[in-house]
């Protein structure tokens, strides 16, 4: 993928960690089909090592951020999905 193409990913806690690390940003959110879920769609793809530092553990953010991060994201998938609906 080119780095102008946007990222989609359901996992909350993930986008969370991406956005806090402060290397992408928040493009929008899509209705999942199927699912009350919300898709999270992110200015850019993550790099290899910031996907293996997430899921491995090693990934480092403000725990401040990280939190106030997901606390945005999940109020923003709560009006989507109202919105949606």
């Amino acid at each position: 993928m080119t780095a102008n193409t946007h990222y989609k990913t359901e996992k909350l806690t993930f986008a969370a960690y991406l956005i806090a690390s402060g290397k992408t940003e928040l493009v929008g959110t899509e209705p999942t089909p199927g699912s009350r879920n919300v898709t999270f769609v992110l200015s850019r793809e993550p790099s290899d090592e910031e996907i293996s530092g997430y899921f491995n553990g090693s990934a480092q953010v403000s725990a401040l951020r990280y939190s106030e991060t997901i606390s945005s994201l999940k109020g923003i998938a709560f009006e989507s999905r109202k919105k949606n609906n």
